[in-house]
């Protein structure tokens, strides 16, 4: 029997679950309807963050960031390239710190 995993889709926030053998596949969100790997890091707020790392059963790779450090900025392009080669395997989130001041995890 297949496990089910729990993937959160980037764009809508919906927890989705699909058979662990499909993960490669190229699954849809069954809120919106699209596609649940996009090869790109997500971008998260302080809003939406938590859901993502409590609810998806992927292991989940987090850059913080701030767009006037100048090291993140030199970084993005290869974080940018682990995306396309680590999903659907892990999802690779983006947060920027400039925007989310007031961030707290609360996991």
């Amino acid at each position: 029997m297949t496990d089910l995993l729990h993937v959160v889709y980037p764009h809508c926030h919906a927890v989705n679950s699909m058979p662990s053998d499909r993960l490669n596949g190229a699954g849809t969100c069954g809120k919106c309807y699209a596609t649940l790997f996009t090869a790109h890091p997500v971008e998260l707020d302080e809003l939406n963050f938590d859901k993502h790392l409590t609810r998806s059963d992927l292991p989940i790779v987090v850059d913080f960031w701030a767009p006037w450090w100048a090291p993140c900025r030199s970084m993005a392009p290869s974080y940018a390239e682990a995306a396309q080669q680590l999903e659907p395997h892990y999802r690779l989130i983006k947060v920027n710190t400039e925007q989310n001041q007031n961030f707290r995890c609360t996991f």
